[in-house]
């Protein structure tokens, strides 16, 4: 995928991100994506099969960027149990540092 490509489609998940957070996925239509993000229904299409894919995408994106936040933080700790609260912990502050409040 070329560089644009790769912008365009970053576009699509940032906008679908921010519209599934404030509207609920329910609520959120491919049009509302298209015009959050400015790029025209063919073109998203071009990205992504569905609103599904995209939700999964968006998914996807978050957990890579997270990851080596939470993988950071258990790095020290060797006790399964103990890895698995620092990661809820780690989650819940994440989502709570950001305004989260219905997580």
């Amino acid at each position: 995928m070329t560089a644009k490509g790769q912008t365009t489609r970053a576009r699509i998940i940032d906008a679908a991100r921010r519209l599934f957070r404030l509207q609920g996925y329910g609520k959120t239509s491919i049009d509302d994506i298209c015009t959050e993000s400015g790029v025209k229904r063919g073109n998203l299409y071009f990205y992504f099969k569905s609103k599904e894919e995209i939700a999964n995408s968006a998914i996807d994106d978050a957990l890579a960027k997270q990851m080596p936040f939470f993988e950071h933080m258990m790095t020290d700790e060797t006790d399964p149990l103990r890895r698995i609260e620092l990661l809820i912990d780690g989650i819940v502050g994440y989502h709570a540092a950001r305004g989260c409040s219905a997580c």
